[in-house]
């Protein structure tokens, strides 16, 4: 075989070698593009199966039914992109508390189709699946500034009234002691006023209640522009609290610092919260490591392990506890100023800015909706 020929051979099987490469580069390109393709295509999915999932269970916090919930989260995986023949590929299931979403689509596929990756029609089926829950807040923005003693809330029933007594400014605390023994002041006092045999409200004192003195919250955690940032710290603070509640998001657990009073000027702003639903920090403990840039005007600070809801009755600038009958006569009658709520179970003890771990809520507490593993 002459040099010639043998040259010729070499280059027809290099062009032969290269052509084969060529076509296996570009298969391994159009399957990347594709599979780029198809991972953009899912990534739109979870998003509409995010806010499905979380807009059907804010319809179970808003205590509005199962059917609700499934009509809400498909609502809104269709203004997230998703077509009415998508919808009929996807699914909605509502188990107690939990809202489960799969988003599915068919996207088209060509290279992938040769290599056998698809269905006949030239498209594969691409799904994402979102989860989430309407139970006990974890975290919680918009608080009012009041916390309440965990188990002192969980005692009081549904719909009861809340007494907020202010000793702090007129120097008399309601206490009750039977035979040396510390009782609850409607042990001494009379709190049935209408005489069924049940009390109409339960007293908060001094180391049953707290008024929060919260700290300015970090750029993060600030959930719209604070109005109360440039009172500073105390009773100014105290003050645009209570009429605009906290602008920052609270975490569980959460050392907060707090006033032991609360002046009378404050009346106008308890006032103008009169009907609404508050969320509430609940503390188990005081006197814990807070952090606080307030400090100077704390008195004692309280540890927040849950949230509870109230609706605001109003401020009262007198309220008269009477002993009841058969009381030593070192048991008399007293006033305060006081402020009056009312524990909250209804569908308004949401918070739309917090997060929840997916446990259910119980009565009185405040309910988050958000998304969960």
């Amino acid at each position: 075989m002459s040099m010639r020929k043998l040259l010729s051979d070499e280059r027809g099987q290099s062009l032969i070698q290269f052509a084969f490469m060529f076509i296996v580069l570009l298969a391994f390109a159009g399957i990347t593009i594709e599979a780029g393709n198809v991972y953009s295509v899912r990534r739109q999915l979870q998003n509409a199966a995010d806010a499905g999932a979380l807009a059907g269970a804010r319809e179970l916090c808003m205590g509005r039914g199962v059917q609700s919930a499934i009509d809400k989260a498909r609502d809104f995986m269709r203004r997230n992109g998703l077509s009415n023949a998508d919808l009929g590929l996807s699914s909605v299931s509502v188990q107690g508390n939990r809202v489960t979403v799969t988003a599915r689509t068919r996207a088209a596929v060509l290279i992938g189709r040769v290599l056998g990756w698809g269905g006949e029609d030239g498209t594969v089926e691409v799904g994402a699946t979102a989860r989430s829950a309407c139970g006990a807040a974890d975290s919680a923005c918009g608080l009012w500034p009041v916390a309440f003693d965990v188990v002192l809330f969980g005692n009081v029933p549904c719909g009861q009234s809340i007494v907020i007594w202010d000793a702090d400014n007129d120097g008399v605390e309601a206490t009750c002691t039977i035979n040396g023994q510390p009782r609850p002041v409607c042990d001494c006092y009379i709190c049935d006023l209408d005489g069924d045999g049940a009390d109409d409200f339960t007293v908060a004192t001094t180391i049953a209640r707290g008024w929060l003195d919260f700290p300015d919250p970090p750029p993060d955690e600030r959930i719209y522009v604070d109005p109360c940032k440039a009172n500073g710290c105390g009773a100014a603070e105290l003050a645009c609290r209570l009429r605009n509640s906290f602008g920052g998001r609270v975490k569980l657990p959460a050392c907060i610092p707090g006033l032991r009073g609360i002046k009378a000027g404050v009346k106008d702003d308890v006032n103008a919260r009169a009907g609404q639903s508050v969320g509430l920090a609940l503390f188990s403990s005081i006197n814990c490591a807070s952090g606080s840039n307030c400090t100077g005007h704390e008195a004692q600070t309280y540890y927040v392990t849950d949230f509870g809801c109230a609706r605001v009755t109003g401020w009262i600038h007198t309220f008269r506890l009477n002993p009841k009958p058969g009381m030593p006569r070192t048991v008399r009658a007293i006033t305060s100023k006081a402020v009056l709520a009312t524990k909250d179970c209804s569908n308004n003890c949401v918070t739309f800015c917090g997060s929840t771990n997916g446990e259910p809520a119980q009565d009185g507490q405040l309910r988050a909706a958000s998304l969960i593993p």
